[in-house]
């Protein structure tokens, strides 16, 4: 049994969720690959959209877990565990990458997915009072468990026309009442106000929303035959079979492919720094003085490590050329050709504004780590490489790092970059 956490201790979910998933293989897999931020800012927790990072965050308050929030009592260990397969469950179900539920508003579809998560059979035995549970508080009248979350909101949706009609009353949804949490809108303890909006313009989001599903069917592959490595499969835990379904039915929803060129650009943009100088103007004569601000003039400065070794294809290489083109015209790239080694001499600045051809420059095998450790040593802010994958594992980057590869290359790849982007042309 985990040991409780003494109240003048830092509260540490990486150094605790071991123990407390230890029963519960496929959460356990699934947490894995979620970041975990300690975020004193939120009330409780939840699930939140990393524009910058394009992923999904599990993001929580330490004093909540650890039962310290006024009204919002856990028990140790208990308590701690319901909370993490709580937002566990809404990223394997896909609730927060833009799902909407037809003509019900975002309110009640949120409602509707705790309702649908909280009253599953190894969830509702260890809810604390004051979540939303079918049969209490303002949702006494639904009694039906382990709904789909749809069934719910259909419910909701019908209770409020009805009670829309009665005098006196409000309608569904009104604060406070039995099985609520106080200060927490309709019982919601944890936070959906980054769920997606399903708009699918946004292409962090969309690469959030793949990501998320890749790692979804990660965990299920684990549970169901094991990690690819030799390992024994470890099982679901407690998940019933009937959201096993659900789960792998989300996972493979999101199986549509990415638009390469735009997640191309979005790496780049996200790589863009920005050097910022303090400036003075003259104000015009209604404003005499001086005006002080800042100048910001962006700039990308992104290394592009392109494998030379005989296996890479002309055709790879020429369409990513004839992409970074289009990039150039805002940007700039430092390109470091490689083999098994960097050589200094081969490396240039692709200016902005600039076109060039395709070119091979090297023959030799293939070392990841050179390139790296070449960019490790600079100050860049964005590294792509360009490969067909079939090389050992490299040293860490000190930047973010982007993998470019064929279809070829990502079937027969040597490692599975983790945490790291992998664009397949």
């Amino acid at each position: 049994m985990v040991e409780t956490v003494k109240k003048e201790e830092k509260y540490d979910l990486d150094q605790r969720i071991y123990g407390l998933l230890q029963d519960e293989p496929f959460f356990a897999a699934l947490s894995r690959q979620l970041n975990k931020i300690a975020n004193p800012n939120i009330s409780t927790a939840g699930i939140f959209f990393n524009k910058e990072l394009a992923m999904y965050e599990l993001n929580y308050n330490p004093k909540f877990l650890a039962g310290e929030v006024e009204g919002l009592p856990l028990k140790k260990v208990a308590g701690e565990k319901w909370v993490l397969m709580h937002e566990l469950y809404h990223a394997s179900f896909g609730h927060c990458t833009g799902r909407t539920l037809p003509d019900v508003s975002r309110k009640h579809a949120n409602i509707s997915m705790d309702l649908a998560i909280n009253s599953l059979p190894n969830m509702r035995h260890e809810a604390p009072d004051w979540v939303l549970m079918p049969g209490r508080g303002p949702h006494k009248d639904i009694i039906h468990f382990e709904q789909a979350s749809e069934w719910y909101a259909e419910r909701i949706k019908r209770n409020d026309e009805d009670k829309a009609d009665e005098p006196g009353e409000g309608g569904e949804g009104g604060e406070g009442g039995e099985g609520q949490a106080e200060g927490q809108p309709d019982g919601q303890f944890d936070d959906h106000s980054d769920f997606g909006s399903g708009d699918g313009e946004d292409i962090e989001k969309q690469i959030a929303d793949k990501r998320l599903s890749d790692a979804v069917a990660q965990a299920a592959r684990e549970s169901e035959v094991g990690d690819g490595d030799g390992n024994a499969p470890k099982g679901w835990g407690s998940v019933s079979n009937k959201c096993r379904k659900a789960i792998k039915k989300f996972a493979n929803s999101q199986k549509a492919k990415l638009d390469p060129k735009k997640v191309l650009g979005s790496f780049i943009k996200c790589s863009v720094a920005a050097d910022k100088k303090t400036s003075v103007t003259k104000r015009n004569r209604r404003l005499p003085g001086l005006k002080f601000g800042r100048r910001v003039e962006h700039r990308a400065n992104i290394a592009i490590s392109i494998d030379q070794s005989g296996s890479v294809s002309d055709q790879m290489l020429a369409k990513v050329f004839d992409w970074l083109g289009e990039f150039a015209k805002f940007a700039s790239f430092t390109v470091v050709p490689f083999d098994h080694d960097v050589f200094d001499e081969k490396v240039y600045v692709w200016k902005k504004g600039e076109k060039r051809k395709k070119e091979r420059v090297l023959h030799g095998g293939t070392c990841f780590t050179a390139p790296t450790r070449y960019v490790n040593k600079r100050k860049f802010d964005g590294h792509i490489i360009v490969t067909d994958m079939m090389a050992g594992k490299p040293i860490r980057s000190n930047c973010q790092r982007m993998w470019i590869t064929d279809e070829c290359g990502a079937r027969c790849a040597y490692f599975k970059p983790t945490g790291e982007r992998v664009l397949v042309l």
